[in-house]
Formats: C-alpha cells, sequence, structure tokens
C-alpha cells in the first residue's frame, strides 16, 4: 500500500477545511435574519427531482415575488424562470432577480453562471444577500476552488 505525501494531505486538509467551513458558515449575519427575511430562501422539493421551490417570504420586489408566487404554485418552472430572466435583462440591477436566477443556476449544476449572477448580486448590495456569498462559495468548493470557496464563505463574518 502507497501511503500519503505531502500534497494529498495538504488536499485532504483542504477538503475538510471547506466541508466544515461549509457546515459553519452563516445563512444571514446574527440578529439580522428578519431585516433579510425579504429575500426568499430557494431551496429544493425533495418530492420533485429539481424543481426549485420557494420558501418563506417571497421577495421584496414585487414582481419578483409575483414570478416566485407562480413557481411556488406549481408553475412551470422553466418558463417562470425565463420570465425572471427576462426581467433581470430589462434592469441589470435588480439584485433580487440576480439572486434567484443564481440559486436556480446553482441548484441545476450550472456553477459558473450562478457564480456570475452572485458576484453580480455582491457588487449591487454587498450585505443585502449574505447568502450570495454562501452560495458563491459553494459553487467555488464544487468547481475545486478551495481559496475562493474559502473567502467567499469567510467575508459576511467580517461585517
Amino acid at each position: 500500500m502507497k501511503k500519503l505525501g505531502t500534497p494529498q494531505w495538504l488536499m485532504v486538509g483542504g477538503a475538510v477545511l471547506v466541508t466544515v467551513l461549509l457546515v459553519l458558515a452563516p445563512r444571514t449575519p446574527s440578529g439580522k435574519a428578519e431585516a433579510n427575511a425579504a429575500s426568499a430562501r430557494v431551496s429544493e422539493d425533495p418530492n420533485s427531482g429539481s424543481t426549485p421551490q420557494v420558501d418563506g417570504p417571497l421577495s421584496k420586489d414585487p414582481r419578483v415575488a409575483a414570478i416566485l408566487a407562480e413557481l411556488n404554485a406549481g408553475g412551470p418552472p422553466m418558463q417562470i424562470i425565463l420570465k425572471l430572466r427576462d426581467l433581470a435583462e430589462k434592469e441589470p440591477d435588480n439584485a433580487e432577480a440576480q439572486f434567484h436566477l443564481g440559486v436556480f443556476s446553482w441548484q441545476t449544476g450550472q456553477y459558473d453562471k450562478s457564480m456570475d449572477r452572485f458576484r453580480k448580486v455582491i457588487a449591487l448590495d454587498p450585505k443585502g444577500y449574505p447568502d450570495a456569498y454562501a452560495f458563491l462559495g459553494r459553487a467555488y468548493a464544487s468547481l475545486d476552488s478551495t481559496t475562493l470557496a474559502v473567502e467567499a464563505l469567510t467575508t459576511t463574518r467580517h461585517w
């Protein structure tokens, strides 16, 4: 049996570090949950494969809220996501639309697209969407960019 060398141990240690940081990463800064509650939390419905479902308050933007309500009501996911994408294209500075498109991209394994969306959200509103940092870190981790993943995941702790 071949022994592990220093590079292999460093990779194992890095993987453990990223895993621990992912588990410990805050979803919202402590004491600010109510302030960020308007940003809907998107999760996957385990009974529907990869169809995103929205839990909690939908959105502080009424147009995004209406689109997400359609999705929550069981509407056709791709048509609804296209509506959200159209809104984001018409209003590229709409952080709420960009955030949700980033989540949908992340959930479908389109990490490069999701990272672009989350970077844009962070540039538009660095404190309004703490989950953008967490999703960005997870996307980096999925693409084996450990250093960038750790940086994104620890950013919210410096507020």
